[in-house]
């Protein structure tokens, strides 16, 4: 079997997740309502191209969530990655922003005095990149003055030298906070 080449589900799995269409409010849509709302842009490019010519994140590629379900995946679980498929750029409030969908983690934005606080520059250079373009496009260019680290896993910092260098850094340009 290769690796895009899946079993069916069995009669027993696709009984179960027959059952669990009824035990949950699937017709409540309000979560869908919330995950779109603030939504200020579509991400600039579909694919996210590397360094080496290779698509880096494609949003094509989970345009098959956009179905109904499957028989081998829990509904919930459908829900969950139909809900996680809204991207672009968001508004959350007043002077903060998030560009979702372009990473496995989301980017935010805060509309400091003097230029961007960023929270999270994402996985990769070429994800956090397109992230700024877009933030960028829709509200014009403006220096990244600090960045800000949640913490330790690397979809939350692997993009940062897409979004500063090392030597905004050494010199104080740039503030990092960990």
């Amino acid at each position: 079997m290769t690796t895009n080449e899946r079993k069916g589900s069995t009669q027993h799995t696709r009984e179960v997740l027959a059952a669990s269409l009824g035990s949950l409010p699937f017709e409540d849509r309000s979560d869908f309502e919330r995950a779109s709302r603030g939504k200020l842009a579509d991400a600039l490019e579909r694919q996210i191209i590397g360094r080496f010519g290779q698509a880096v994140w494609d949003l094509d590629a989970y345009d098959f969530e956009e179905a109904d379900g499957s028989d081998s995946v829990h509904p919930s679980l459908w829900r969950q990655a139909q809900l996680n498929n809204h991207s672009g750029l968001f508004q959350v409030t007043d002077g903060i922003y998030q560009v979702r969908g372009l990473d496995i983690s989301n980017i935010t934005f805060i509309r400091g005095h003097e230029g961007w606080i960023i929270i999270d520059p994402l996985t990769g250079t070429e994800t956090a990149a397109a992230a700024l373009q877009l933030i960028n496009s829709h509200f014009g260019e403006r220096p990244v003055k600090a960045v800000i680290y949640t913490h330790s896993h690397t979809d939350h910092f692997g993009g940062i030298l897409a979004v500063v260098s090392e030597e905004e850094v050494a010199n104080g340009t740039v503030d990092i906070f960990a």
